[in-house]
């Protein structure tokens, strides 16, 4: 196993999501080398030396120069790439072996230790993607809101409505995860073979595993919808509130002047019949 750590979904927002020791294919040369990985902020980055990725910056080639010339543990501290999620394709090559590429200018070969820690970083990684599509179009709909002058609540709305695509997202992830441990435990029940049956046992704990990484993962974007809804239930509340006083003063206005409308038409009427009584 590795030694990924997974960040608390309360935890600030400067704080990595992810991070862990993962072997990254580096070149013909050299192969996989061990490095300090890094998720955050839609963002993936790795270090030679563990480093938790905050106020980290990615040197130009310059600066690394200077820097094996100087300070050596310093340039082992510092990022030396990066992948941004946000269009970012994810996918798996073997048990242990996934890629990220974002069109050909980035690409990472990444090995896992295991096969339970590839489908940890793999989940962790298509969430945070779908977390940053998410952020990048609030942020828009945020401009527009903005420049056209739009109210807070229309904003909301749109953030709960994609923060559920996020939960439908995490749902159809568990549903994988269960349809692939409930096959083995259906093959244990079937199967007598004490040998067949101790390989078995080391696959569901494997799948259970990953099903516990899904559910923890679909547990925590529920907890981010409720939060955001508890967090913004006064802003809509005021908002309809201030709806309702606005269609009761436009009542009112109404109701005003139609009885000033009558009032006029009763003196316009008393106005022409009085030359014919005289």
């Amino acid at each position: 196993m590795g030694d990924s750590i997974t960040s608390k979904s309360n935890s600030s927002q400067n704080e990595p999501a992810m991070k862990g020791w993962l072997f990254k294919w580096t070149n013909y040369l050299k192969g996989y080398q061990r490095r300090w990985f890094v998720l955050q902020n839609g963002h993936l980055s790795y270090y030679r030396a563990e480093n938790n990725g905050v106020g980290v910056t990615t040197l130009t080639v310059r600066r690394r120069r200077r820097f094996r010339q100087g300070n050596q543990a310093e340039m082992a501290h510092t990022c030396r790439g990066s992948i941004s999620l946000h269009g970012a394709l994810i996918y798996t090559v073997d048990a242990c072996t996934f890629v990220i590429t974002n069109g050909g200018t980035q690409t990472f070969h990444i090995k896992a230790a295991s096969e339970v820690e590839r489908q940890s970083w793999v989940t962790a990684l298509e969430l945070a993607k779908a977390k940053a599509i998410r952020n990048m179009e609030s942020e828009e709909d945020e401009e527009t809101m903005e420049s056209e002058g739009g109210e807070d609540w229309s904003g909301l709305v749109r953030k709960l409505e994609s923060q559920l695509s996020e939960l439908q997202t995490c749902g159809d992830v568990l549903a994988k995860h269960w349809k692939n441990l409930a096959k083995p435990l259906s093959e244990m029940e079937t199967n007598a073979d004490p040998e067949a049956l101790q390989g078995k046992t080391k696959e569901v704990c494997e799948r259970a595993t990953l099903f516990r990484i899904a559910t923890n993962a679909m547990i925590n974007s529920c907890a981010e919808y409720l939060k955001t809804a508890q967090n913004h239930s006064h802003k809509l509340i005021k908002a309809l509130q201030h709806e309702k006083e606005q269609r009761e003063r436009l009542q009112e206005m109404v109701e005003t002047l139609a009885q000033q409308h009558s009032k006029l038409e009763q003196a316009a009427n008393a106005h022409t019949q009085r030359p014919a009584s005289e």
